[in-house]
């Protein structure tokens, strides 16, 4: 009972902060794009506990230092366990405290398993698409496709419950290669965001590598492939293993250092930043930054 209660005015306070929360401010003129790229946020279903009183803190330092942000990016691993209380818990952080007011989300291992030690697919990809539809993003599929400032973003997620090998159906794949196909042919930066990097994904490693790195031969500018999953930041978190593809492995934004941990992406003309950040102190991160020019 306490719970749903719990539940309820969760749902509640978020519709009623909604628009008055995000109040976003203007980034430099010369900045195309600023997107804040966090993952494996791991929303518990307990607002009251550690965890959450940490992720409000982060969520309202991004609100109050990159609230010039034109995205945010949240590459997997949203909840816990797939957990409708999980989903209304961040949806609350994020329209109160974050006041970025566009969203992209992507359906991580975590996400599929609804309860884990009940997996139940059909429920949690319910959830997932909720959670789109609450922050503006209308997708059929745990995988879709959205632009942000005329840049694209190609959002994964897996298929069902299986946690070690994550599945990803053939149509998804034939989804991405012709979106991808289509997409490096603009001339500008490509957001590629998947839960887990490309050597983690199973029967789909094989597949995934060659989409991308047959796109790359193909590009005249970046292909960013956004992954989060290992929660670690160090020297697997930064890689261009072909001209204009870029592994960014994203660290748990929960999980490192007190927390707070990702990554700020800046497009200006021909020049992409990514420039790793302590979102919780709003400090960059020695040694973590990029730029790419194309």
């Amino acid at each position: 009972m306490f719970a749903r209660l719990i539940a309820t005015l969760t749902v509640i306070v978020s519709l009623l902060f909604q628009n008055f929360a995000v109040m976003p401010q203007r980034h430099a003129d010369d900045v195309q794009l600023k997107a804040v790229l966090i993952s494996d946020i791991h929303a518990d279903a307990d607002p009251t506990n550690e965890r959450c009183d940490l992720l409000r803190q982060i969520f309202l330092s991004i609100g109050r230092n990159q609230n010039d942000a034109d995205t945010l990016v949240m590459a997997g691993d949203l909840t816990n366990s797939g957990d409708l209380r999980e989903y209304l818990n961040l949806n609350a952080f994020l329209h109160v405290y974050s006041r970025i007011g566009d969203r992209v989300p992507a359906f991580g291992n975590h996400d599929s398993w609804h309860h884990s030690d009940d997996p139940n697919f059909a429920a949690a990809e319910r959830y997932f698409k909720a959670f789109c539809r609450w922050n503006g993003v209308r997708n059929e599929t745990v995988y879709y496709a959205k632009q942000v400032n005329g840049f694209p973003f190609l959002v994964t997620g897996v298929e069902d419950c299986d946690f070690k090998n994550p599945y990803h159906s053939e149509a998804q794949l034939a989804w991405l290669e012709k979106e991808l196909g289509e997409a490096v042919g603009r001339g500008q930066p490509v957001f590629v965001v998947c839960h887990k990097p490309p050597e983690d994904l199973g029967d789909a490693a094989e597949r995934m590598t060659r989409i991308l790195s047959d796109a790359a031969a193909r590009a005249d500018a970046p292909i960013v492939f956004l992954s989060g999953h290992r929660h670690e930041i160090g020297e697997t978190t930064y890689a261009s293993p072909c001209d204009n593809l870029i592994l960014l492995n994203l660290p748990s934004v929960l999980y490192n250092d007190g927390g707070g941990l990702g990554f700020l992406a800046e497009v200006r003309a021909h020049e992409l930043t990514l420039t790793g950040m302590n979102f919780l102190t709003n400090e960059p991160l020695a040694g973590y930054a990029y730029r790419i020019a194309y």
